[in-house]
């Protein structure tokens, strides 16, 4: 690999030139840059990215931390972030802490150091004062902390009652809902709190089940919603993120409930899961591309030392009628 002293030999220059010219700093001439960006091509030259952002304090890093990498939502959340972030000159490194508390206390130590100019948060189990006290640039989604550090965030009631909707017209008597174990700060709890309080006054019966959601992968929800299903009968509807929605359609198919006649699966989030199964799915469907593009441009205005508005940012969600509600 080449050294930046090669380049410097090559181009006829001094080796603090060709440090001003990777750095962007001090006057060169615009024919003396040229030399050195010849000779860097010449010798397939790599920059040290992070060397440089502690010069220039930006490394063009931006994290992004979420509980679960192969958890669907994440994983096209992130895809679309990476994506916009590219667009605007920076890369992703995307951390999972698997939903726990010291991953996540070890990344945040990480975090804390030249490695990233700013941090897109997808959990929060620490204490709030930690996040508070962050001294680089943040971005939460779905999660908020303190009404100063911008959140992004689907409008989950307006998705409960439109499940709820579903539910009641389809004249369903008992719905069960998946709900994530951990309640620290997380907006989308407010889908479950809301989907409940609609069925009840409708006079609909409501069962909550939490679970950790790291600790489940599609065969442990296919084998969740056969054990839930053949314990609680009287189950004919089923709120859940994608993935569940997915295990338990196909349970009741197998358990011989006629879907949608008797049984309604409405899945929450609605990327491409909702899809792929033997019946399209009824669908909340959050537009990511959306929340994504608002997020990037959220932390990098922030990198930028910019002012952002608004801090609390709601998308609305729609309702995607599928064959199963």
């Amino acid at each position: 690999m080449a050294t930046i002293r090669e380049v410097a030999k090559l181009a006829g220059v001094a080796v603090c030139t060709v440090s001003r010219v990777l750095n962007e700093s001090g006057n060169v001439l615009p024919e003396t840059r040229d030399k050195v960006l010849r000779a860097m091509q010449a010798l397939d030259y790599v920059p040290d990215e992070l060397t440089r952002g502690v010069f220039r304090k930006k490394v063009g890093i931006v994290a992004m931390l979420v509980p679960s990498i192969h958890h669907i939502f994440f994983g096209s959340l992130a895809h679309y972030i990476e994506r916009e972030l590219y667009t605007r000159g920076y890369k992703l490194m995307l951390c999972s802490t698997d939903d726990r508390i010291e991953r996540e206390a070890d990344y945040m130590r990480a975090f804390r150091s030249n490695l990233v100019d700013g941090v897109i948060m997808c959990v929060t189990n620490l204490e709030d004062a930690l996040y508070e006290r962050f001294q680089k640039p943040m971005v939460m989604l779905d999660y908020k902390v303190n009404d100063r550090i911008p959140v992004v965030v689907c409008d989950n009631e307006q998705g409960a009652s439109l499940a709820a909707e579903v539910f009641i017209r389809n004249k369903r008597k008992m719905v069960l809902q998946l709900k994530s174990e951990s309640g620290k700060n997380v907006l989308s709890h407010l889908r479950h709190s809301r989907l409940d309080r609609d069925l009840t006054e409708a006079g609909v019966g409501v069962r909550t089940v939490s679970i950790k959601w790291s600790e489940f992968d599609y065969y442990g929800f296919q084998k969740l919603s056969h054990t839930v299903l053949e314990a609680y009968p009287e189950i004919d509807a089923v709120m859940a993120a994608d993935l569940p929605a997915c295990a338990f359609l196909k349970a009741a198919l197998q358990l011989g409930k006629h879907v949608p006649g008797e049984f309604n699966v409405v899945a929450f989030d609605g990327t491409y899961l909702s899809h792929v199964n033997t019946m399209d799915i009824t669908a909340i469907v959050q537009p990511l591309e959306q929340m994504a593009v608002k997020t990037v441009e959220t932390i990098t205005a922030l990198i930028a030392g910019g002012p952002v508005e608004p801090v609390f940012c709601q998308f609305p969600v729609r309702l995607v009628h599928g064959e199963t509600g």
